[in-house]
């Protein structure tokens, strides 16, 4: 396993790449006790923006932005840290979800879908590289913790050998747009036992809920950040419901944030 880099504020992102390439690569499939980011926030929903690939060549990939001048984002519902959860953002050119898991060595990503807007070439060609990236494990070859200028970096190689560096950013939806906390409004909202395949611009996964227990039932496009969804369990949550400002054209509007789970039962 290789050890994880602690490095100096005064490094600046090519050199943190450069070290990053010197570290032996491993990887694995299976959740484990990978190594933390000493971050300050240790739970929650956090914002990563690709700000660098270098490619196992040494060269540099050129990164996309959407046509709203959109980062390629990956949002994190349980944190970057986390043993489990779910992934959703930006990849190049359209929208995607699936679920993440720490491996021994670094993260793993799983079923991963998303939307099918057609973009200019080299957009699709940079995101098929990334998804493509995605089927296989990251292993964690450096990490930069928050209490530097630069904030909370890290650095994931893929199994092909290319160096993906990552810089925590605020907010959600486009970069650096925030929420107001107090303009959330707390809800009920009843979630059933099985996800069910759903198309936005393309096919996903989506949840079924309702508003009361005898209520239609309606389709969640989204993530529910906080929620370790277990198949086969129904669920009563109390959520805090925001409305995301500039939202990708190809994004809900609406977040859920799980403040509580009220009641897990199996079954419908």
């Amino acid at each position: 396993m290789p050890n994880i880099q602690r490095l100096p504020a005064t490094l600046t992102l090519a050199t943190l790449a450069l070290l990053s390439a010197c570290t032996t690569t491993t990887t694995a499939d299976s959740p484990g006790a990978g190594a933390s980011l000493t971050q300050t926030q240790s739970d929650g929903p956090s914002r990563w923006e690709l700000v660098r690939w270098q490619q196992a060549d040494g060269t540099l990939r050129e990164l996309p932005q959407g046509d709203n001048g959109q980062p390629v984002i990956f949002e994190f519902n349980s944190g970057i840290d986390a043993a489990q959860g779910t992934v959703s953002g930006n990849s190049g050119c359209n929208r995607f979800t699936g679920s993440y898991g720490k491996t021994s060595t670094g993260i793993r990503f799983d079923r991963i879908a998303g939307t099918r807007m057609a973009c200019p070439g080299e957009r699709m060609g940079f995101e098929s590289a990334l998804l493509r990236a995605m089927q296989s494990p990251f292993t964690t070859v450096a990490s930069q913790p928050s209490a530097t200028p630069q904030g909370r970096q890290i650095i994931w190689k893929t199994a092909e050998g290319d160096l993906l560096q990552f810089a925590e950013r605020e907010g959600v939806g486009r970069r650096g747009a925030k929420i107001d906390a107090a303009s959330g409004v707390e809800k009920i909202v009843y979630i059933d036992s099985q996800r069910v395949e759903c198309t936005g611009v393309g096919r996903m996964q989506c949840y079924r809920w309702r508003e009361s227990e005898d209520a239609a039932w309606q389709l969640w496009y989204g993530p529910i950040e906080g929620l370790d969804f277990e198949s086969g369990v129904a669920y009563k949550l109390r959520v805090r419901e925001y409305r995301v400002p500039n939202p990708p054209a190809d994004a809900s509007s609406i977040r859920w944030q799980l403040l509580k789970v009220e009641e897990r039962r199996r079954g419908g």
